[in-house]
């Protein structure tokens, strides 16, 4: 029989389950099937649930990020969100405020290709994998949220029936996975959303992201340091790179002067 304590863990990593769902969903495309808004009274309270469940000493501030959401999505038509969805991440990788891990940091020419690499062997790690139908970049917020999402439904699993070690393992993909990647750049990127929204929606979404991460580095006793992140140089090689060696002249290697 779970005994009461367990109970607790799966709960709260229930709730925080939840609530990695409610932020991926919440920087999808409006029009995608999975956007939820949290419009209901019903669905409301269920969330309502999860951040007092989990925001720990951050409750409050949760709690009134997840009140702002409800108010956000009753006073915010369809059209007014995907508006503001295509204002704020646009067409490209480089919106206003760009939803991509990787298009942060200042790693080198090599930063993005390694970064995409590791992120992929998380999800790889546990069997999971993005999928290629549906276009889009393995490094986007909703996918890292979605990743993190299974992981404390995965831990929540694990406590009632594999015990603390095997919940042990998965907390510790957690805390590396929000270390090595999600913690900083959601912090960026909840900040320039909050910044550049034009309408209400994403702000708010924004604004309970940035809480839920704060909570989520304090519980598992991170310390992330530099708390915003710079945008990646988008740098142009002169030389394309990987060719090997040829002996005629190269169509996509830069003009020869004189």
């Amino acid at each position: 029989m779970p005994t009461e304590e367990t109970l607790d863990k799966v709960d709260l990593a229930l709730a925080r389950s939840a609530l990695y769902g409610v932020l991926a969903s919440a920087f999808r495309h409006p029009d995608n099937p999975l956007c939820r808004t949290f419009a209901g009274q019903e669905e409301f309270d269920a969330l309502l649930a999860a951040l007092l469940c989990a925001g720990g000493r951050s409750s409050e501030a949760l709690k009134n990020a997840g009140t702002r959401l409800r108010e956000a999505a009753r006073n915010t038509s369809h059209a007014e969100r995907k508006a503001a969805y295509v204002r704020l991440f646009g067409h490209t990788a480089r919106g206003e405020a760009p939803p991509y891990e990787t298009e942060y940091g200042t790693g080198g020419p090599f930063f993005q290709p390694q970064e995409m690499s590791d992120i992929a062997g998380f999800y790889r790690a546990f069997g999971l994998d993005v999928d290629p139908l549906k276009h889009e970049r393995l490094d986007h917020i909703s996918c890292e949220c979605e990743f993190m999402c299974f992981l404390c439904a995965k831990e929540a699993y694990a406590f009632q029936s594999s015990g603390d070690g095997t919940a042990a393992e998965v907390s510790r993909a957690q805390r590396l996975f929000l270390r090595d990647h999600m913690g900083a750049f959601a912090r960026t990127f909840f900040a320039g959303v909050s910044r550049h929204s034009p309408a209400p929606w994403h702000a708010a979404a924004a604004d309970l992201g940035a809480a839920f991460i704060d909570a989520e580095c304090e519980r598992l006793g991170l310390a992330l340091g530099r708390r915003y992140l710079t945008l990646r140089p988008v740098e142009e090689l002169a030389v394309p790179m990987a060719c090997g060696s040829c002996e005629g002249a190269c169509a996509s290697a830069p003009p020869q002067e004189g």
